[in-house]
């Protein structure tokens, strides 16, 4: 397997992919897609467990994707937001972080 494929699973385009899937299937209505973007989460739940901050939380990211994809199925929005949630807001700080620490 060539060796630039390992860090696009596991790094950062694969969470904005999985971050825009749910939206667009969350706004359209899709669970399909939504669930698609929870499979594409997997990796990196699973890199982000073994940190200390984080440890046996992370992996609860593509349960909570995949009960979104169930409500956007359902046809309860707000509770697909509200599932979707605490997604965003990790990923919004570990971008923050990211970006914060170029700095210094």
């Amino acid at each position: 397997m060539p060796e630039f494929i390992i860090p696009i699973i596991f790094s950062w385009p694969f969470m904005v992919l999985s971050i825009l899937a749910s939206i667009i299937g969350i706004l359209n209505d899709r669970a399909w897609i939504v669930f698609l973007g929870a499979l594409m989460i997997i990796p990196f739940a699973y890199t982000l467990n073994s940190l200390p901050p984080f440890g046996g939380y992370a992996l609860f990211l593509p349960v909570l994707q995949i009960s979104s994809a169930f409500a956007v199925y359902e046809e309860k929005p707000v509770w697909a937001w509200v599932l979707f949630t605490p997604t965003i807001t990790i990923i919004m700080f570990l971008i923050v972080i990211d970006s914060i620490s170029g700095f210094f």
